[in-house]
Formats: structure tokens, C-alpha cells, sequence
């Protein structure tokens, strides 16, 4: 099969008032079910009871646990009967449990920036930059929408498809879409410490129907989110997962599949660093020279084999520059593929010290959300700087979406 698939797919989703405040009140409901095991979590001194809970894999800082007693979702997890379009809402709760723990390096407001894909253009690059085995996915509805004065809020009814079994059981388990909720945001302690949270939780949408016919199974899967800056460039992570993959996969399958995803999110880091590069190589807000030089921008030293910087287009020596690959949106297709540019490693470190959440504002009052994304077709190779909107050689081995 190819993906993506149709456009019309689906029927447009129509979400009465009254589902959108039940799904609302669902979304609180979950994120402070998951604020008060992460509460009991750090009151024990960040120990789990071992006679529950399993180490089933470590990844540098960060540890996934099964839950040996949980067989489904405890009852407050089970949503009302929600009426969309023409038929009932409902949330899945047979599901294996996971919780994954741990310090990645990075700032809040970049993971922030990084988990913010109100629309569907978006989903496609955080896709791209995180390499999350989503094939295909749409933005089905959205509840709450992100403003300029908070763009790190939202409340969405997402649909996506993952090719997300390991390598070696790819040809044998067939790929798996989700209907689910997303809510993101960031709350505060009682001691005004920030806590960001990112909730997605399976729906049950008739209207949105099984994909028989394109050998996808339906699966279910709820996964909470939260972190916290715990210090200087170290973010903590508590994440609590829940899976059902459906078909014929074998749990313990599913459960490894989980584990890593939820030991993922530090690439929820990289693709919020890598947006800010895509917002600064539009804007270029870094200082440019009026005059020509055979200098590095940096070092000052004499650059026999210069480069130039893609966005201060100053001159740059080997070794103070960078290569770094950003995701663009074809204007026509709206298909994404990868850039390989070289920056000057003022300009990165200008980039990854951006405030991502001031960017996030920023695109949000843009006449064009996009345009720090867009690229012309038929981009042929150039050796002079480029912006988006000029032509920039793709990076050929890969492209996402189509």
C-alpha cells in the first residue's frame, strides 16, 4: 500500500459543544490522574514498588517499567459515550502498562515547541524530524486552539497510522492507525514551578471507520506525558503508557514497542532546537556584515576553503561550522523533505538560545503559519545562501509523507 492515503479518506468530523466540553473535562481528568502518580512517584524518592513494576529496558538517563498487575485501565479512565457526527464516542481500556522515567537533555520550552503540531502540515515535520514511523496521520478536529498569548495550549482529535513494529517483524504484523484525543499545555506546582504535559488518549469514533480494506489494523493506546526542568540543560520525564495493538501482535511485542517510544522524547527536543533553525534561517535575526570578507565570521582566522553561513551569509571556516538537516513543506504537494545547510556556529547557538515559545507566538500571527516551512518545487542544487522560499538542493534519500 502507499500512503499517504486519499484526502477524502474520512468525512469532515463535525464536534458538537457538548462533546467538546466532555473531551474538556476527559482531558483534565487524565492529565490529574497522571499529576498525582507523579506526585506519589517523587514523594517516594523516585523508587517503584518492584513487586509491581518491571524494568524492561534503560536508554542513557531513562528507565521503562511494565506494570505486572494492571490487565486494563482502571474505571476513571473509561470515557462517557461522546455523540460525533452520527455516532458514540468512546475510549478504549484494554491496555498493557508502561511507565518510563528518567533526565534528557534539554530546555522546557524547546520539548514545548517540539510537541506543538496543531495542524496537519505540522504533525508532517515533527514526523520528519523525530522519525516516529508515522507514515501518514491528519488532524481530524480542533477543541482548543493555540493563541498568541498561549501557544503552548491545544486540544485536538488526531488520526495517524504507524509502521512502528521492529524491523524484523515489519513483512508479518501489519501496520497500525490510532483515532485519538491530544492535549498539550504547561500547569504550575504550588511553588510556581512549571510542569508541560502532553496527553494522547485513544477515541472510538464510528464515523471515523476501520481501514479494512488497506490491511491496517485499529489499535488504542493512552500516553501522558509530563517533565519539568529539574536543572540547568536537564529536563525530567514521567511518562505512563498504555497499549492495545489489536490483531494477532504478541503483547510483549507491543509492550517493547511502547517502552521505546516512551524513552523517545528527546527528539521531541531535537525537533523543537530544529524548528527554531528552520524560524531563524526565515528571519534571519542575526547580524549580518555590510562588507565582503575572506575571514571566518567566528574565529577570524583566514578561510582558504570559505563556506557561507545560510543565514548571516557571512564566510566560515571548516571548523566553525555545522551541518545541520531541516524539514520543509513543498508549497504544491505539501509532501516534506530533508535539507542538508551549513550554518556558522554563531548563528546555531543564536538559534538554539531563542526563546522556542516566543517562536511559537510568532508563527501563530504570521498571515502564513507556515512560511518559515514552504519551499518552491523543483529546487535545484545552489552553491549561494538560500532561504526557504529560494531554492535549496533536497536531501534525496528520504522523504515523508508521500
Amino acid at each position: 500500500m502507499r500512503f499517504p492515503l486519499p484526502a477524502d479518506t474520512f468525512p469532515p468530523l463535525v464536534v458538537s459543544e457538548e462533546d467538546q466540553f466532555d473531551l474538556q473535562r476527559l482531558s483534565k481528568e487524565f492529565i490529574n490522574e497522571a499529576l498525582d502518580q507523579y506526585g506519589d512517584f517523587r514523594s517516594s524518592g523516585g523508587v517503584f514498588d518492584k513487586t509491581r513494576w518491571k524494568p524492561v529496558k534503560t536508554r542513557e538517563g531513562v528507565t521503562a517499567y511494565r506494570d505486572l498487575k494492571v490487565t486494563s485501565l482502571e474505571a476513571s479512565r473509561v470515557a462517557p459515550h461522546l455523540q460525533v457526527g452520527s455516532g458514540a464516542m468512546t475510549a478504549s481500556t484494554n491496555l498493557h502498562g508502561v511507565v518510563a522515567v528518567g533526565t534528557i537533555d534539554g530546555k522546557f520550552n524547546d520539548m514545548m515547541f517540539g510537541l506543538l503540531n496543531s495542524n496537519t502540515e505540522m504533525v508532517k515535520i515533527k514526523s520528519s524530524y523525530t522519525n516516529d514511523k508515522m507514515v501518514d496521520a491528519k488532524v481530524l478536529a480542533t477543541i482548543v486552539a493555540p493563541t498568541p498569548q498561549e501557544p503552548a495550549r491545544g486540544l485536538f482529535i488526531k488520526w495517524g497510522v504507524s509502521m512502528g513494529a521492529p524491523a524484523l517483524f515489519r513483512k508479518v504484523v501489519r501496520p497500525r492507525d490510532f483515532v485519538y484525543l491530544e492535549s498539550l499545555g504547561i500547569l504550575h506546582s504550588e511553588s510556581d514551578e512549571r510542569i508541560g504535559y502532553s496527553l494522547i488518549h485513544s477515541l472510538q469514533i464510528p464515523t471515523i471507520r476501520e481501514l479494512a480494506e488497506y490491511q491496517i489494523v485499529r489499535a488504542n493506546s493512552s500516553i501522558c506525558l509530563l517533565f519539568r526542568q529539574k536543572a540547568s540543560g536537564q529536563l525530567e520525564i514521567y511518562v505512563q503508557g498504555f497499549v492495545d495493538a489489536m490483531g494477532n501482535i504478541h503483547p510483549s511485542i507491543a509492550v517493547s514497542a511502547v517502552a521505546d517510544g516512551l524513552m523517545s522524547y528527546d527528539k521531541m527536543v531535537h525537533c523543537g532546537q530544529m524548528k527554531k533553525l528552520n524560524w531563524l534561517l526565515k528571519t534571519k535575526k542575526t547580524v549580518l556584515l555590510d562588507f565582503e570578507s575572506s575571514e571566518c565570521v567566528v574565529c577570524s582566522k583566514s578561510a582558504s576553503r570559505s563556506k557561507s553561513c545560510q543565514v548571516c551569509m557571512n564566510t566560515m571556516c571548516a571548523r566553525c561550522s555545522v551541518t545541520k538537516k531541516l524539514s520543509f513543506l513543498s508549497h504544491l504537494s505539501r509532501r516534506v523533505s530533508k535539507r542538508s545547510l551549513v550554518f556558522c556556529m554563531r548563528c546555531n547557538l543564536a538559534a538554539r538560545e531563542a526563546d522556542a515559545l516566543g517562536i511559537a507566538a510568532e508563527e501563530l500571527l504570521r498571515l502564513n503559519p507556515f512560511e518559515c516551512y514552504e519551499i518552491s518545487e523543483g529546487s535545484t542544487t545552489s552553491s549561494t545562501p538560500a532561504s526557504p522560499s529560494s531554492t535549496i538542493p533536497p536531501d534525496t534519500t528520504r522523504e515523508f509523507f508521500g
